[in-house]
């Protein structure tokens, strides 16, 4: 999301008991019965965009599932120690999509309750580098909050996930980049405290993207259905294709054919762009292949738009090159790559025309993820022949909501969205961490945000946008309300009790900054949106700052006292049964100065 919107409105995770944030990957676990009753199950692991780092980088250890009722773990996934790109991810690259881990693992059937994450907290084996910045954070002034002591983030599975003999199950966990505590930048001195939420399945999951794969060709099925990767994780990954599948002969330069990659199979390797069936399995959108693979693309033509031109646009791609070590083993890193677009160049959304030309660039943001050709790979500057949009989104202040449109962007500049009527795409919206309560009324929309101008609060959302062909513009298919920040200078007046399940804050108008209010704000102990408090604590004698997060549901009288200094607070209006709304708390964040 944009600095701006960062700064006033965090698309908070409201999960207590979460310890840590982690790593933006994914793992697709697949198998069939056996006398052991062995299942399979696709986890996916993605990530929501970020404007505030080039690049966040780290290295995944090891990820494991625990069955419910007992004290059993399942380890879904170790990394290979000895090759560096194993568990190498960066979390900034693989926003709106995942990565694949293993797709050959299995599972014993049963119900499994909660994941387990292994991250290398050696902050040396981590490249953070800020946006607009030179150069990485130096690993001397990264700390890393690690409260296991052994590098572990537990997530809860809330609904629990079943495996079953013969079937695959599906899960996605959500890194959030947003959390204010998640990486907290103080002047170039950085401290990070990883945050983790299990999140619900898309509905298509036609639409889950994964991160460019590359690795070698080691089979094609005979009727032309299929092929298999072996990846620079040392993973075996297969791919479904059809007539629709796209392939590029890097050797000839040319247009190819699943007959060609074929007769690669042993010798060759591939670079795959890929999205997941409704069944679970993968699909090869485009497939450049080639006999060494040195000669693929070293950029993928594929990656997020950071900054747009009236000529050009910059994209952060993912580029590999052979270990320095060892030359079967291949290292990847990230930067920013311009692509020129001139009056030839074709657009389209999901592979549904948008038109021709540098016009449709004003239809382009940053953020938005999309996928290049070009006319000669060779030849700079590099202009696209075709520029594909994965995916497309809006974030902002939220003002004017009607039966028809809305307001969304920022003090300065606010651009008016319509809902989505597009079948299949019909719009819907929910308050952020709740997706199961995606709701289709518009007038229940337009008074929640009534509600939060009535308390004379902002209100800021995040929009998934639909390309309405018919209309030739974006259209809204999902609206995510994003917690509403109350006022730095907000305090606490009449302290949390249980018994009462709420505190008291004198804040402050958020339009005019100057005009004081009184809100009671309720905390939820229990439920999906479960109320995050966080402890902060800093001493002057010593000059040692103590994190508590979360801090426990027991120790919320202690902690949300009068005597705390500063309080942050991000709420959601609730509906009561009553009809009436109540300011629900997604975190509150506790800042006390010894000094």
């Amino acid at each position: 999301m944009n600095r701006f919107i960062r700064t006033v409105s965090v698309f908070l995770l409201a999960l207590a008991g979460a310890a840590g944030f982690g790593l933006v990957t994914s793992c697709n676990i697949t198998g069939g019965g056996s006398s052991n009753a062995m299942g399979g199950l696709n986890v996916l692991v993605t990530d929501a965009p970020t404007d505030e780092w080039e690049q966040v980088t780290v290295v995944l250890k090891s990820i494991s599932l625990h069955r419910s009722n007992s004290t059993s773990w399942e380890t879904v996934w170790t990394a290979d120690p000895a090759n560096p790109a194993a568990g190498t991810i960066n979390l900034v690259e693989l926003s709106e999509v995942a990565e694949l881990l293993d797709q050959s693992a299995t599972i014993p059937v049963g119900t499994y309750n909660m994941m387990r994450i292994v991250i290398d907290t050696d902050p040396a084996t981590m490249t953070l580098i800020p946006d607009g910045a030179a150069t990485a954070i130096d690993p001397a002034n990264i700390t890393v909050v690690d409260p296991s002591g052994k590098g572990e983030i537990k997530i809860d599975l809330d609904p629990a996930i079943v495996v079953e003999e013969g079937k695959d199950a599906n899960l996605i966990v959500d890194f959030d980049l947003a959390h204010p505590l998640s990486i907290v930048n103080l002047d170039g001195k950085v401290i990070i405290s990883l945050k983790v939420r299990h999140r619900a399945l898309p509905r298509h999951l036609q639409d889950i993207q994964f991160a460019r794969t590359i690795g070698k060709i080691t089979a094609a099925a005979g009727d032309l259905t299929s092929f298999t990767i072996k990846t620079l994780r040392e993973t075996d990954v297969t791919f479904g294709v059809n007539a629709n599948t796209i392939y590029y002969d890097v050797d000839a330069g040319a247009a190819g054919t699943f007959t060609g990659l074929s007769g690669l199979v042993g010798t060759g390797a591939a670079l795959v762009a890929s999205n997941m069936n409704a069944d679970g399995s993968l699909y090869a959108r485009r497939v450049w292949y080639s006999k060494d693979i040195e000669l693929l693309p070293k950029f993928t033509p594929e990656g997020l738009v950071r900054r747009v031109g009236d000529t050009w646009l910059s994209i952060v791609s993912k580029r590999t090159e052979t270990s320095p070590s060892d030359d079967d083993r291949h290292s990847c890193d990230w930067a920013a790559e311009t692509v020129f677009v001139d009056e030839n160049t074709k657009w389209t959304f999901r592979d549904t025309d948008m038109g021709t030309g540098s016009g449709v660039l004003r239809h382009i943001s940053r953020g938005f993820r999309v996928e290049v050709t070009y006319v000669d790979v060779a030849v700079y500057p590099r202009v696209a022949a075709t520029i594909n949009v994965r995916s497309a989104h809006a974030e902002g202040l939220v003002v004017n909501p009607t039966l028809e449109s809305f307001g969304l962007g920022s003090f300065r500049h606010v651009r008016t969205l319509v809902y989505s009527n597009v079948a299949d795409h019909a719009f819907g919206w929910w308050f952020y961490g709740a997706p199961a309560t995606r709701s289709t009324d518009i007038p229940a929309f337009v008074d929640a945000v009534e509600q939060a101008r009535l308390a004379r609060l902002w209100i800021f959302a995040g929009a998934r946008l639909f390309w309405d062909k018919d209309g030739s513009r974006w259209v809204v298919e999902d609206l995510v309300l994003a917690p509403m920040k109350l006022h730095d200078f907000t305090k606490i007046t009449t302290g949390y009790t249980e018994a009462g399940g709420s505190m008291g804050v004198s804040t402050y108008d958020c339009w005019d900054w100057t005009t004081p209010t009184e809100m009671t704000i309720k905390l939820d102990r229990t439920g999906d949106l479960q109320t995050v408090v966080g402890s902060f604590v800093w001493t002057a004698d010593t000059n040692i700052a103590t994190v508590t997060l979360p801090v426990l549901p027991d120790s919320w009288d202690d902690v949300l006292t009068p005597a705390v200094n500063k309080v942050k607070i991000w709420v959601r209006p609730q509906k009561e049964t009553d009809g009436a709304y109540a300011w629900h708390a997604y975190t509150v964040i506790a800042y006390t100065f010894v000094r």
